[in-house]
């Protein structure tokens, strides 16, 4: 098994770094399918043409997030049997990290818009009640759990 450090299984950190991949590929593909569903549903031809521009933008939000979350998949591809997986696992961390931060702009976008058709008028309380429920669940609460540990210093 190859090895980061002394401390660190890079096999087993890429492992389970695919299986959350797998979970929130999923999430996002699915969405994805929701907006583009959306666009032929006979009531999408109501929706005025600020809700069309937040449509477009949360649509490329969501494809953006789903091609950097499965960009991994490529990287591994491209250089399988290389010995690159040090550098795969790096790369995998940082496109995940970005994926997942596309993917919660995406719900937030989401939220937004279809607000905006249930409640017309005021419809950013329900998109920043998204935001915050997003950043705490996916950002506050396990950097606290990072910090709050008894040895900060360990990773594992």
């Amino acid at each position: 098994m190859a090895r980061l450090d002394g401390e660190h299984d890079i096999d087993r950190d890429f492992a389970e770094i695919l299986q959350e991949l797998r979970v929130v590929q999923t999430g996002g593909q699915l969405f994805f399918a929701f907006l583009f569903a959306v666009a032929f549903a006979p009531g999408f031809k109501e929706l005025d043409d600020g809700q069309r521009l937040l449509y477009g933008w949360t649509l490329f939000v969501v494809a953006s997030a789903i091609t950097v979350l499965v960009a991994p998949v490529a990287f591994h591809r491209w250089n399988f049997g290389l010995g690159m997986r040090p550098q795969l696992l790096f790369v995998t961390h940082v496109f995940a990290a970005i994926g997942i931060a596309l993917l919660a702009a995406g719900m937030v976008m989401g939220m937004l818009l279809i607000s905006s058709v249930v409640f017309p008028g005021s419809p950013a309380w329900l998109a920043a009640a998204s935001a915050v429920l997003a950043a705490v669940a996916w950002v506050v609460v396990p950097l606290w759990l990072r910090v709050a540990r008894p040895d900060s210093s360990a990773r594992r």
